[in-house]
């Protein structure tokens, strides 16, 4: 019997935490898009600057990997050493 209500009141304190974090965290986040809002829409000059940046990152990516294949095929293989 005292088995039984201990699994019950741990539950229920269980529950009721896990309520109240849904609940704050409800509360919290429907506050927020507001205060945020007009902070988090970056400007068009930044769009534009990360475009070019990505851009810039894809060609050396793009160069490396092509150095590394044509290194890859040049160097000459050594037979197995027996």
């Amino acid at each position: 019997m005292h088995i039984v209500l201990w699994a019950l009141g741990t539950g229920f304190v269980t529950g009721a935490v896990w309520f109240a974090i849904l609940f704050f965290r409800r509360q919290t986040a429907a506050d927020k898009p507001a205060a945020l809002a007009a902070s988090a829409q970056p400007d068009a000059k930044t769009l534009e600057d990360m475009s070019r940046r990505l851009l810039e990152l894809e060609e050396r990516v793009d160069a490396n990997e092509y150095i590394l294949k044509r290194d890859k095929i040049a160097q000459p293989r050594k037979p197995p050493s027996q």
